[in-house]
């Protein structure tokens, strides 16, 4: 066994851009390291889980859970709330009817605090989606007049192969725990569905136990 056999996981993810473009660069930067066990194969679909499950069906070799990357974006915006708890309930269909295992990975409020997390900490609660607009020029050394910008595939893929290394995904998975750890000590109100557990309130995120998986699963060192 090596770096010529392949670990397959099946992913969907709430975005058109980002969230799949990360997870394809995470890819390349795992089977071009020489620092893993085996290759990643991975093709992330903005799809919702059950659409995404129905459309692949097939069993990899492993048992691997099927993946969602989803953000909370705002649990006390009642229609924001709902929409999570339907992807958490769109994963448990998805469960019953394929006989799959499906996890999710979020991030509250959005995908921007995982990707800044690469390059700094970020232990503290924003106002607002938006409030994220000012670290993300700062620390990516843009000036983007607004999310969108940063957001589009060729922007967010430059920024990806400019500061997206893997020593700086392994930085981002250590402060990820620190926030966690964080809440955790401040004692801030958790929320359990369907048997996601999530914090109310942001920095909050879940995205750094799927690397981890894929980390695992590939034996990246």
């Amino acid at each position: 066994m090596g770096r010529n056999e392949s670990r397959q996981f099946n992913m969907s993810v709430e975005g058109v851009n980002c969230e799949r473009l990360y997870f394809e660069h995470l890819a390349k930067l795992i089977n071009g390291s020489g620092r893993n066990q085996y290759n990643l194969k991975i093709s992330p679909k903005a799809m919702t889980p059950f659409q995404y499950a129905k459309r692949n069906a097939y069993k990899p070799v492993e048992k691997l859970p099927y993946i969602h990357i989803q953000d909370i974006e705002d649990y006390y915006d009642d229609a924001q709330r709902k929409k999570f708890y339907g992807v958490i309930d769109e994963m448990r269909k998805a469960e019953s009817t394929f006989g799959i295992s499906y996890r999710l990975g979020y991030s509250n409020y959005t995908f921007e605090l995982w990707m800044l997390l690469h390059v700094a900490d970020m232990n503290y609660g924003v106002a607002s989606r938006v409030a994220y607009l000012k670290p993300v020029n700062q620390y990516f050394h843009r000036n983007y007049k607004s999310l969108d910008d940063f957001k589009t595939e060729a922007e967010f893929q430059g920024i990806l192969n400019e500061f997206i290394t893997l020593d700086a995904v392994f930085l981002a998975v250590s402060r990820a725990e620190r926030i966690v750890k964080s809440n955790t000590a401040q004692e801030k109100i958790k929320e359990t569905y369907r048997k996601v557990a999530f914090y109310r309130d942001n920095p909050d995120v879940t995205v750094h136990e799927v690397v981890k998986l894929i980390f695992d699963t590939c034996g990246v060192k």
